[in-house]
């Protein structure tokens, strides 16, 4: 099954999936951060700046790139697809349209944890 197999109908016709093969890159630090991703198959390994450490692993229904698009607009490691992996990409915009759309005190507490 696809990436958008299972996904809920509103969602499929936001995004675009995108398929990536074992060790293929999906971004590299400082890179500027244009789009999330949302993982619907395989896994994204996050590494080090200089590559030597893995600083996280985003596997299927987890969404990687809002922390490094809110934190400073790059991406803060390099994604590389770990097996064949499936994600659907969503363009910034409707994030930051979201955010304005926020409450005051969640906004607030937005911005503390990001800070984090």
């Amino acid at each position: 099954m696809g990436a958008f197999g299972s996904l809920p109908h509103e969602i499929k016709h936001r995004g675009r999936a995108i398929t990536l093969y074992h060790s293929e890159v999906l971004f590299m630090t400082d890179m500027p951060v244009t789009s999330v991703y949302l993982v619907t198959q395989g896994a994204i390994l996050v590494f080090s700046d200089d590559g030597t450490g893995l600083k996280r692993c985003v596997g299927p229904q987890q969404i990687i790139g809002i922390h490094d698009a809110l934190i400073s607009g790059t991406w803060q490691g390099v994604g590389v697809a770990h097996g064949k992996t499936e994600v659907v990409c969503f363009g910034l915009a409707n994030l930051h349209a979201a955010i304005e759309k926020i409450p005051q005190a969640h906004r607030a507490l937005l911005d503390d944890l990001l800070a984090i």
